[in-house]
């Protein structure tokens, strides 16, 4: 009996480390290059990639900042149980964050094959953003997908602070940042959350990238998108 389970143990083990998915390059289409950062933003990037089938998974992202190079390396895991997965797109978009930067212009790089440029302007102020923004929850593309520049940010806020105004920038080829900035409209703040439904209007019109990227700032510094496939 002791010799039988001697033998079964490694073929167990060996079992398990063929069934292991291995890490591999993600395949990547596109690169959003918000426009709109200063040296007090917390710059982010949105990759778009497709996955050929379900065998693929999201692993992580590496972020390499060198002077004025940016290099991003993502990778995904892929099972080599190729009996079990089934042969369809699976597309994915990933939120790289590269952090805070300095003011000037940067190269950017990802995964040896999407290659654009991003502009860091310096701020007109020391705070940590100009503006105060909206405490974004996600984006409502309506019936229509967002396809006619109509959208909806939803989120909540504090029951002293409202809505001033929406600025749209876009950077004139894929994608609008839309900045919801806040101002204070009464004195007594409490924690009472009052729900929002802010609508938005753009033009899609204005960019010629078969995929639009709706980038919102929000409140805790980090970005909340969506994407408008047409």
């Amino acid at each position: 009996m002791k010799r039988f389970l001697l033998t079964l143990i490694p073929m167990t083990l060996a079992g398990a480390l063929n069934a292991s998915p291995i890490v591999v390059t993600s395949p990547v289409d596109h690169l959003f290059v918000p426009k709109g950062f200063d040296n007090n933003d917390n710059v982010e990037l949105m990759v778009l990639g497709k996955f050929p089938n379900t065998c693929f998974s999201r692993n992580k992202v590496d972020v390499k900042v060198n002077e004025d190079k940016i290099n991003i390396k993502i990778t995904a895991l892929m099972s080599n149980q190729e009996s079990n997965c089934e042969i369809l797109d699976v597309s994915y978009l990933e939120n790289v964050t590269v952090g805070n930067l300095q003011a000037g212009q940067y190269q950017i790089l990802v995964n040896d094959t999407l290659k654009e440029e991003l502009t860091v302007s310096e701020s007109s102020s020391g705070s940590v953003d100009d503006h105060m923004y909206a405490m974004v929850h996600h984006v409502d593309l309506g019936f229509t997908g967002g396809l006619a520049g109509s959208v909806r940010l939803v989120g909540t806020r504090p029951n002293c602070i409202g809505l001033d105004h929406v600025e749209i920038i876009s950077n004139d080829k894929d994608t609008f940042s839309i900045l919801p900035i806040m101002k204070k409209v009464a004195n007594d703040c409490t924690r009472e959350k009052v729900y929002f439904d802010y609508p938005v209007r753009f033009n899609p019109r204005a960019v010629q990238n078969k995929n639009i990227l709706l980038f919102v700032r929000t409140m805790d510094g980090k970005s909340v998108s969506a994407l408008i496939e047409r």
